[in-house]
């Protein structure tokens, strides 16, 4: 404070208690709004992410069929908490490739594992289910092998 012939005169420098408590709620109610708009954007990242790992399992075990690789049919089964690439017609997770699976997202097979026959691609067809207890998807391959997501 600063007197000058009678009047006084106050010198604020800073903040009060009250202005900074003020400012903390504004930015706390902000932020959790963006928070909350974030973590929907990642749970559906994921979601995605999840059904082009799988279409790339198929890919792959397609590809391998088609070029004849050991010169035997190649699949493909989930094994908890793996998606497993195999050859032949017996879903072995020993001596297979193994691929990991978001286990957020549960993953259905019908049938339980997908042939592609060696040389041409064919297969029986399959769905595929995928859910997140909220978004849910279908990945549907037909019998000449082609993968509709």
């Amino acid at each position: 404070m600063i007197y000058q012939k009678g009047l006084v005169l106050r010198l604020s420098k800073g903040f009060t208690l009250i202005e900074i408590l003020v400012v903390v709620a504004i930015m706390g109610v902000i932020l959790s709004f963006g928070m909350a708009v974030d973590l929907n954007v990642f749970k559906g990242d994921s979601f995605r992410a999840e059904q082009s790992t799988i279409v790339s399992v198929l890919s792959r075990a397609r590809s391998r069929a088609m070029a004849n690789l050991f010169y035997d049919d190649h699949g493909v089964c989930y094994v908890v908490p793996n998606y497993v690439i195999f050859q032949g017609n017996t879903c072995l997770v020993a001596g297979s490739e193994l691929i990991p699976a978001n286990e957020n997202i549960i993953t259905t097979f019908t049938p339980a594992k997908i042939v592609f026959n060696r040389l041409t691609g064919n297969t029986t067809g399959a769905t595929i289910h995928l859910t997140d207890g909220i978004k849910s998807a279908y990945i549907i391959i037909n019998n000449e092998g082609a993968i509709n997501w």
